[in-house]
């Protein structure tokens, strides 16, 4: 095929059949190739290094694509399709095989850098008004560029900056991506803040930073709580707002601006259940804000306090509580700093005062009030003061009611530290009652032990536990003891009435393959006819792994015949099942 002049002087890099699957993958190459031949490749044309067309898809309105080239071949793509991110979908493949296929079909366009440069003024202002004719809703965007181009020291309007934010997402609708194209639109407008804070000009950047935000907060509804291409934006605001606020150039208004949209994010994910919006804003009024600007903002968090007694008003009642603590850590004194802790909830850094200013009476009162669910923490500040026996009564009298066993774990604790052993026990085999797990009888057994008293409280326990048919912890018990008699005993006797954990039952027949290898043998037999019974691959690679051991413990038997005879079984039993005999051969068996 014939090559016209023009792309030989505007070259894009030869592509093959192979170049461009490896680009999109081996399916999309295929269905790429089906648009291909149907015509799907619309404008086809080559500008500087890049590809473009559009091509039809199965939407109403034809995709934009482009491929962009550098020395060493394909560079990167994109597709406006739903899964066109990256340009390795079956539309960009197209494209490829259009250009492979048919170059001179392909129109050379200039470069758009290259013919914007050589128009005139009005040629540019005509092609302006053009474009607005053809979409007027670019209109927002022609504002913010002109407030932008301003580069005087008057502060620009940030409306129409929060009109292009509006227009990103009544324009991107809920169409597949439609936040990358909200995201695109609106980084628009934060380039323009990023172009003011390039200049020092940190008023006009605040004031940009801040129009996104507030146009964001507005269209809150709109944005889905996982959307992580639009969260992203709010948190490269917060950073811009930062950004301005770090470089303290003294405009007063200029800074109250950014504070307060800073503070408005950090109240606004506050109120939506803090899932992360405008993460880090906390932290940058804390770094930045001078004293004054924290007093101020002491009276916003005030007056953002919800008076409520639900448990959403209790969790942001602590959440303001200790950003206000934080802003005016400074100049507090105690009777204030309690006040606050009081006001909000904040009981862990109350106790912690209270206690450092030697008031343990009024702790202990706090603590009397407290959940269970804070009381470990709360024990945890007591000891650090040196106050933790005075803690114990409470706790004594909490977990004869509470099912919280980090309480009794305190408490166990701390009379075991004091050599109150018998004290200790009883908590443990509190623990044991509850929980009933090895852990558990561990720690029975070893203050049990360290009292002289072992034999006589395990006798007590495997008594009690048979009386209650908890068959399941007594063979937990004999094989952590070595005793694989009694655990061959309890599985003979009671495994036919009894649901033994099939997890359990291998266990006893791995403890029992070197002293009783014939019991083994039989719990594996059981093991593999319930999973083949049960059908499915992955129950038959299960059976196989359980069929290779009865074959080694058949061996060390010398009963290598029973092996054979048992295995031709199976195969003979079951050989309708194509997927075990493919298991079965796989395993060697």
């Amino acid at each position: 095929m014939r090559v016209s002049e023009e792309l030989m002087r505007n070259p894009f890099p030869a592509v093959n059949e192979g170049v461009i699957s490896d680009w999109v993958g081996p399916r999309s190459f295929q269905r790429g190739r089906s648009y291909f031949e149907e015509g799907a490749i619309l404008d086809p044309r080559l500008q500087g290094n890049t590809l473009k067309a559009w091509c039809q898809g199965s939407m109403l309105h034809p995709y934009r694509l482009w491929v962009a080239c550098n020395a060493e071949g394909i560079e990167e793509a994109d597709c406006s399709c739903p899964v066109g991110g990256g340009g390795r979908c079956k539309h960009i493949g197209a494209l490829l095989l259009a250009w492979l296929e048919h170059p001179d079909t392909f129109r050379v366009a200039e470069e758009l850098d290259t013919g914007l440069e050589q128009r005139s003024k009005l040629e540019l202002i005509a092609l302006i008004k053009q474009m607005l004719q053809v979409q007027p809703d670019l209109e927002a965007l022609v504002e913010a560029a002109l407030s932008a181009g301003d580069r005087s020291a008057a502060p620009i309007a940030p409306e129409s900056f929060r009109r292009q934010v509006a227009l990103a997402f009544r324009s991107s609708g809920d169409v597949w991506h439609a936040a990358q194209h909200r995201v695109s639109d609106i980084g628009i407008a934060l380039s323009t803040g990023d172009g003011f804070l390039t200049m020092s000009d940190h008023a006009n950047a605040g004031i940009v930073y801040q129009a996104v935000v507030q146009g964001m907060l507005e269209h809150y509804e709109m944005l889905p709580g996982d959307d992580e291409y639009l969260w992203e934006v709010v948190n490269r605001c917060v950073k811009g707002l930062g950004n301005c606020l770090a470089a303290g150039d003294g405009d007063v208004a200029a800074r109250q601006q950014s504070l307060q949209a800073l503070f408005a994010l950090y109240r606004f994910d506050l109120d939506y259940g803090g899932y992360g919006m405008g993460e880090g804003a906390e932290v940058l009024i804390l770094e930045h804000a001078t004293q004054e600007e924290r007093s101020e903002i002491a009276g916003w968090v005030r007056t953002a306090m919800p008076k409520g007694n639900d448990w959403r008003d209790d969790h942001q009642r602590r959440k303001y509580g200790g950003f206000l603590l934080e802003l005016e850590a400074d100049h507090l004194d105690d009777d204030s700093f309690l006040e606050i802790c009081r006001v909000s909830g904040r009981l862990a850094e109350l106790v912690d005062r209270l206690l450092a200013l030697g008031r343990l009476d009024e702790a202990l009162a706090e603590v009397d009030g407290a959940e269970d669910s804070d009381l470990l923490i709360l024990a945890e500040i007591f000891g650090i003061h040196g106050h933790d026996r005075r803690l114990e009564p409470l706790l004594a009298s909490r977990i004869e009611t509470t099912h919280i066993h980090g309480l009794v774990e305190w408490l166990k604790g701390q009379y075991e530290e004091r050599g109150e052993l018998a004290e200790a026990l009883a908590l443990a085999k509190r623990l044991l009652g509850q929980y009933s797990g090895l852990a558990e009888y561990r720690e029975v057994r070893e203050l049990s032990r360290r009292l002289g008293i072992w034999q006589e409280s395990r006798s007590e326990l495997l008594a009690q536990w048979a009386t209650a048919r908890q068959y399941d912890l007594l063979t937990d018990v004999y094989l952590e003891e070595g005793e694989i008699d009694q655990a061959l005993k309890l599985v003979k006797q009671h495994g036919r009435i009894y649901a033994f954990a099939a997890g359990q039952l291998i266990r006893v027949a791995q403890a029992a393959s070197e002293t009783h290898p014939q019991a083994s043998v039989e719990i594996y037999r059981e093991q593999v006819e319930r999973l083949l019974k049960a059908r499915g691959r992955g129950k038959y690679r299960k059976a196989c792994v359980y069929l290779t051991r009865m074959r080694d413990l058949y061996r060390g038997m010398a009963r290598e015949a029973g092996w054979t005879d048992f295995i031709v079984g199976i195969r003979e039993r079951h050989g309708r099942l194509p997927a075990l005999m493919d298991e079965l051969g796989k395993a060697g068996l």
